[in-house]
């Protein structure tokens, strides 16, 4: 059976996710058709393409502690360097040619377009930077509306224009191309709890071959840049306990 794995985005409530998938892999189920990934899902997914599961779980059981006042902003953007630094060191072995699909938007004349990459396609070096763009959060420390209001007060305003964004901002669950390749099963990973399954994507798959995994219980809204280590070691290991338990 050929199986997708779709990882949405959501900050550092990609812990709990990633205590799914770490999960799924300790019962044997790590042999994927394909894999997508929007933003911290991207990262997480990341460790799967290259076989570095052990190291996702070590990444996020010692991540360092931080506060929102701690988070560095670059260009008007959350910087996430120090993640992608991360990635670059992991052991990469360029013969896994699973597909996996990261989305970022690119903007251009004030106007927001969706790009996927398949990081089997293009060399280590592009496969990171779509990662980057892809968990590439903007943010403007001299704002005063909402996130949303914000970011299309600043799209408009050509703030952005030029610059490469976190896919999230237009799609968080990337499911087109897991569709495309012909999966048999997909695997959503949510950090939302309320997500609910598109309609259309609905009249595609029955329900014994679409499976979404979401959180026990809602997540604060400002859980994304709660980047803490009792925070991120509890949600890990809530999500290793769902995947230890699901039915796939």
């Amino acid at each position: 059976m050929k199986i997708g794995l779709c990882l949405s985005g959501g900050g550092a409530k990609g812990s709990y996710q990633a205590g799914v998938v770490k999960a799924l892999y300790d019962r044997g189920i790590k042999q994927f058709t394909a894999i997508s990934g929007t933003s911290i899902g991207a990262v997480n997914g990341y460790y799967l393409f290259t076989e570095n599961v052990e190291n996702l779980e070590k990444m996020w059981i010692n991540i360092q502690k931080t506060s929102e006042n701690d988070v560095k902003i670059v260009n008007n953007t959350v910087d996430n360097s120090e993640v992608i630094n991360q990635l670059d060191n992991l052991n990469y072995d360029n013969s896994n040619k699973i597909n996996f699909y990261v989305n970022f938007v690119e903007i251009e004349g004030k106007k927001i377009k969706e790009k996927i990459t398949n990081l089997s396609k293009v060399n280590r070096e592009e496969g990171l930077k779509s990662i980057k763009y892809s968990s590439l959060l903007p943010f403007n420390p001299n704002g005063k509306l909402s996130f949303k209001e914000q970011f299309i007060k600043d799209v408009s305003d050509g703030i952005y224009d030029g610059m490469s964004l976190d896919g999230g901002l237009v799609n968080n669950t990337l499911i087109q191309p897991l569709i495309e390749d012909n999966v048999d099963k997909i695997i959503i990973i949510s950090t939302d709890y309320n997500y609910i399954l598109p309609e259309e994507i609905k009249n595609i798959y029955k329900n014994d071959n679409m499976i979404v995994v979401k959180p026990k219980v809602p997540f604060d809204k400002n859980d994304t840049l709660r980047f803490e280590p009792e925070f991120c070691k509890s949600k890990f290991e809530e999500g290793y306990e769902i995947g230890k338990s699901l039915t796939i």
